[in-house]
């Protein structure tokens, strides 16, 4: 089994304070991968999150929430914007690095830099308290239960749907074409003495 080691990075928050990525750990993460100038996904996903948090049964205090920038030219200055603009609560924290792929990338987040406008997907990453990436959730709403299931994953609990779906599919896909050939096999046989009785003699 391979174990995610991720490297501890740098970072500054919109307070301007520099802050290693280590001081994360220690307690589940949610991190929300955004960009500043992001002109409609990242306001949604914030804003998403938001609601969920504030309908989960979680204790905001059991959990971390990082809006991680993939902007490295995001600025305290644009991340307290970006807060202000999104009313986003004082315990969340909003940090930019100069290389976010060093802490993106190894968490499965793949992005793009499109002449200053980022192709990225719409999802948030849940973490545990060792910074593995343990549960995503796609989209840009996330319900409370969403979130609660995430947390208690991030907390130790087995995610079976999550960690055997691919097989599960792939079983399933399996029968399903055994199924098939075995209904085109037993049609064939039934069709074949049909054909064989309606044959003429030859003279």
């Amino acid at each position: 089994m391979l174990t995610l080691i991720l490297l501890a990075i740098l970072t500054t928050d919109d307070t301007n304070r520099v802050r290693s990525t280590d001081e994360f750990r220690g307690a589940p993460v949610i991190v929300a991968p955004i960009y500043c100038r992001c002109p409609l996904a990242c306001p949604l996903i914030a804003n998403g999150l938001k609601r969920g948090v504030a309908e989960s049964a979680a204790s905001p205090s059991s959990y971390r929430v990082i809006l991680f920038s993939m902007d490295p030219r995001d600025t305290p200055a644009d991340l307290r914007r970006f807060r202000e603009r999104h009313a986003l609560p004082l315990s969340w924290t909003l940090v930019s690095s100069r290389n976010p792929h060093e802490f993106l990338d190894p968490l499965g987040y793949r992005y793009a830099d499109a002449n200053g406008l980022f192709a990225h997907p719409n999802q948030i990453i849940v973490l545990d308290a060792s910074l593995r990436p343990v549960k995503y959730l796609l989209g840009t709403e996330y319900s409370g239960k969403q979130i609660d299931e995430a947390l208690a994953i991030a907390r130790g609990r087995t995610d079976w749907l999550g960690r055997y779906a691919g097989i599960i599919i792939a079983v399933l896909l399996f029968i399903a074409l055994m199924a098939m050939v075995y209904l085109v096999t037993l049609l064939g046989e039934r069709t074949k003495p049909l054909t064989d009785s309606t044959a003429q003699p030859s003279r």
